[in-house]
């Protein structure tokens, strides 16, 4: 049931808060007075297409929210439950507008696509008008109506509890069918790594030579890396500065004397 509308910069409405009580609620008005404004701005929240013309003249955005009491709507209940949107008896929609054509929408203050809205809405409330009867050719419509003339509260309240008892199961067993597959791939790659050791041989007396080396190698790679670095350095320093070039001397033109023979 609709319990609290509240509507802002949306169309010519300012602001528009309006509370409804259990029994039945009319309202009435002159032509213009904004009745249809009001289920408008309803059916927007809902889910239905806008865009900026929506959009208060002068305003920055319109943002339209819709409290229901859903204590005895079992399908809201567990649509909601199985989305992880369920938060008590009450359920908030909000649905904001800018005067660029952005639409956000929220259920019970979690940002949820469009989509997501249109089909909790249809679930909430129906609004009848001039193609309400159209309603009558969905099958879960036909299905909630044959379960309301039945009276299966209480069955459906069972079989709900069931399926998310067999959905929580089904999680816990695809969980542990991915832990099992990686403690598989581990195991594999574990008896890989003892195969190669294995078929290396390597003797007790070869682990310090092994190490020794192994250090000599990380010392080498850090050597390199520096070496490297410094080869960086000079290469850049070359291309921003000239090297003088190196011009050896002139030859003498003056021999030495000759030995003097005794």
């Amino acid at each position: 049931m609709l319990s609290h509308l509240s509507v802002n910069n949306f169309a010519i409405v300012k602001s528009l808060q309006l509370e409804l009580c259990t029994g039945m609620t009319t309202i009435t008005g002159e032509t213009g007075a904004g009745k249809s404004i009001a289920i408008d701005a309803l059916g927007l929240c809902l889910g239905g297409r806008a865009d900026a013309g929506a959009v208060r003249a002068g305003e920055d955005k319109t943002e339209v929210t819709a409290a229901f009491a859903i204590e005895n709507n079992q399908q809201a209940t567990r649509w909601l439950e199985d989305n992880d949107l369920f938060d008590g008896t009450e359920c908030i929609l909000r649905r904001t507008i800018t005067k660029e054509g952005r639409s956000r929408a929220f259920i019970n203050g979690s940002p949820v696509p469009l989509s997501q809205l249109k089909s909790l809405g249809q679930l909430l409330i129906n609004i009848h008008g001039q193609h309400a009867h159209h309603q009558l050719m969905k099958s879960d419509y036909q299905l909630s109506l044959l379960d309301q003339y039945a009276g299966h509260t209480a069955l459906l309240k069972q079989v709900r509890s069931k399926y998310q008892t067999w959905r929580n199961a089904d999680i816990a067993l695809t969980k542990l069918k991915e832990n099992s597959a990686n403690n598989l791939a581990q195991l594999q790659l574990l008896e890989y790594q003892i195969k190669e050791l294995n078929e290396l041989a390597i003797g007790e007396d070869e682990f310090p030579d092994l190490e020794q080396e192994h250090k000599r190698l990380s010392n080498s790679g850090e050597l390199a890396v520096t070496c490297q670095q410094a080869i960086d350095i000079i290469y850049e320093a070359m291309k921003s500065t000239p090297l003088l070039c190196y011009k050896p001397p002139a030859a003498n033109c003056c021999s030495w004397p000759s030995s003097t023979r005794a």
